[in-house]
């Protein structure tokens, strides 16, 4: 556009007109990143607020097993496991998130509190570390490990009891790993289609909203358990 036989004029015009496209697609992009930090501050926020009501609800069974031990003591000694086995893997998840920030050298503002949600735009860092052509590395594998190690757990504690039916498929949905149709139709392992190639935001949020269906699970655990009717009320997503 700026080359050929135009004149000087005109080559600067459309040099201006390239520029000012690429200020814009940089403005938009700041727009989109940013959209990312709002979110994951938003999942971050209901996380607290969650951790704080599954803490009282697994005290409330706590209390009802020691007033009514033949009906709640089993369903306590449940709730307490999966309070235990959530915050294992929501800790996990907390240090990939560590991991993320660390690799992109990204760090809190100490005037805003916030991170650099603008600037967090690469997209190697876990395409580096988690992925190797079309296969995992072995911290990949690691991270799907984790993920089907927490499924396998809370199903365990569950058990094949008929009525904890429901909120096992409940938990199967949120936690669904199954492989995933891209734009070209082609099937993509899910851990590939989730964070291979995108922002060091998206991907940072994402891992915000795992950590936010961990606490979505632990609450409906808790409800199940005291008998209250299950429901994803808290969830984010």
């Amino acid at each position: 556009m700026a080359g050929g036989k135009a004149s000087a004029r005109q080559k600067m015009i459309n040099l201006m007109y390239l520029v000012f496209i690429a200020m814009m697609a940089m403005n938009m992009s700041k727009e989109v990143l940013s959209a990312f930090g709002l979110m994951e501050t938003k999942f971050a926020n209901s996380n607290e607020d969650t951790a704080e009501r599954n803490a009282t609800l697994l005290a409330d069974l706590e209390s009802k097993a020691g007033e009514k031990p033949e009906e709640f003591m089993v369903p306590a000694a449940k709730a307490k496991q999966i309070s235990v086995v959530s915050e294992k893997f929501y800790n996990y998840i907390e240090t990939l998130k560590k991991d993320l920030l660390k690799q992109g050298q990204y760090s809190i503002d100490p005037e805003t509190g916030k991170l650099p949600f603008e600037a967090m735009d690469k997209t190697d860092i876990l395409d580096e570390a988690w992925f190797t052509g079309d296969r995992l590395t072995k911290k990949g594998e690691e991270v799907m490990a984790k993920i089907n190690g927490y499924k396998a757990d809370v199903k365990e504690i569950l058990g094949d009891d008929v009525k904890y039916t429901k909120a096992l498929n409940s938990f199967e949905t949120l936690f669904n790993t199954d492989k995933a149709k891209n734009k070209d139709g082609k099937s993509i392992d899910w851990l590939n289609y989730n964070y291979q190639g995108f922002p060091a935001i998206a991907s940072y949020t994402k891992m915000t909203a795992m950590q936010n269906d961990v606490k979505v699970t632990e609450a409906n655990m808790m409800n199940l358990f005291l008998g209250n009717t299950l429901t994803d009320a808290v969830s984010l997503n």
